[in-house]
């Protein structure tokens, strides 16, 4: 289909028309839910093989952590001193994996929801699954990675006795 110069100018007049090109060296590639699943992914490998200094290596220095029915902690600091007891507690594993990831608009914020459980480490109930729930994490590209700016979890409700 071949435009008129005429309807071309009328358009590049109005307000109402935008023509855009995209200049940005960064590839796309990178920028897809397909990746941010798999950051979460290598989140939850760097956690189970480094313990808290594998999970602090997906963090930025300005994260929050949401605490459940509680307030946030701030700052990779905070993070750190917060979560260490639990995600260095060698009689539990946290387990988890990514359900669904978006990536917003340009590219350099994201989020990934999902499943997380609990798992028995002591030896006489070895395996045990202690408890599970869901969780919501934020990312944002940085240097060419995903990194945490903000997670939070919350337990599934106990089934009800009938």
């Amino acid at each position: 289909m071949k435009l008129s110069p005429l309807i071309f100018i009328l358009c590049a007049l109005s307000p109402a028309c935008k023509i855009s090109v995209n200049t940005a060296d960064t590839p796309t590639g990178d920028l897809t839910p397909a990746s941010l699943m798999q950051a979460d992914r290598d989140f939850a490998v760097a956690t189970h093989s480094r313990g808290i200094d594998g999970w602090m290596s997906f963090y930025a220095s300005d994260a929050i952590r949401i605490r459940y029915r509680d307030n946030m902690v701030k700052g990779y600091d905070e993070v750190r001193k917060f979560d260490t007891p639990n995600i260095s507690d060698t009689t539990v594993t946290l387990n988890w994996e990514p359900t669904d990831a978006y990536v917003f608009r340009d590219g350099t914020i994201g989020s990934t929801t999902g499943r997380y459980w609990i798992v028995s480490r002591r030896t006489a109930d070895s395996g045990k699954e202690l408890g599970h729930g869901r969780y919501v994490t934020m990312w944002r590209r940085e240097n060419g990675r995903w990194l945490v700016i903000m997670d939070t979890g919350y337990p599934d409700p106990p089934p009800q006795a009938r």
